[in-house]
């Protein structure tokens, strides 16, 4: 995966980076980490597949600064615990990167079961949530911190027959500008990113005849997160930053 030089130097900046071996995942860890950054990269689904693959992106030097955990993200406890013992390692957190997420769709509301729906609100909201919860009690005390939440372009339109996964992602953008609203006095600021479709080997394989030329790309989609991570962006928060491409 080539990847542009980067403009930002985020040396001496820890990050949490959820969903780290889904689609986006790896290009963020990738950004960050050639950025100069310490990156904890968190996985609800880790194998020595997953695991492999993001660490082929990274030189010998660049794994120095990268660890991967597997965990429930949709554990309150969990989560908790490795916020905690990532300020513990590191003595401090400073950008945290909400991707973690997943699409259903294809029935209408009338149709949608009640497990669907409940399913799209625990993976796309429920960890975000509790990231951000203590994610940014470490970031307040130090006056300091981003975070940046994947939410999708279906928070804003396309919502047809896929309900569930909208309402997650409106809701993500909704957390954002309340929790942006809570931290404008410490230092801290809350964003999300509103993506189409990301040109990903999964939405390749789920849509054969799409124009994937319009999509954006993974590295594209990860530029912009480290624009709102960077110091550059300080008076940025609580926006919801669109990146169709052309789709």
């Amino acid at each position: 995966m080539s990847m542009h030089p980067t403009a930002y130097d985020f040396s001496g900046r820890v990050a949490l980076v959820t969903g780290a071996t889904g689609g986006l995942g790896p290009a963020v860890v990738h950004a960050f980490i050639e950025a100069g950054a310490v990156v904890v990269g968190i996985s609800s689904r880790m194998d020595a597949e997953r695991e492999g693959a993001i660490r082929s992106l990274l030189d010998s030097t660049g794994n120095t600064r990268l660890s991967l955990v597997a965990l429930d993200a949709t554990n309150e406890a969990s989560v908790a615990q490795v916020v905690a013992d990532t300020r513990a390692a590191q003595g401090h957190l400073d950008l945290l990167v909400n991707g973690i997420g997943g699409f259903h769709g294809g029935e209408p509301v009338t149709q949608t079961p009640l497990e669907t729906w409940e399913h799209m609100l625990a993976l796309n909201l429920r960890p975000t949530f509790l990231f951000s919860k203590y994610a940014a009690r470490a970031m307040a005390d130090q006056n300091w911190g981003r975070i940046i939440n994947l939410s999708s372009r279906a928070a804003r339109s396309g919502r047809k027959n896929a309900a569930a996964y909208a309402t997650a992602k409106s809701a993500v953008v909704t957390l954002t500008e309340a929790q942006a609203d809570e931290l404008r006095d410490v230092g801290v600021t809350v964003n999300a990113i509103l993506p189409s479709i990301i040109d990903t080997p999964a939405n390749r394989t789920a849509m054969p005849a799409a124009d994937t030329s319009r999509w954006p790309t993974a590295e594209q989609v990860a530029r912009v997160v480290l624009f709102l991570a960077s110091d550059d962006a300080g008076l940025i928060s609580g926006a919801s930053i669109p990146v169709y491409g052309r789709a």
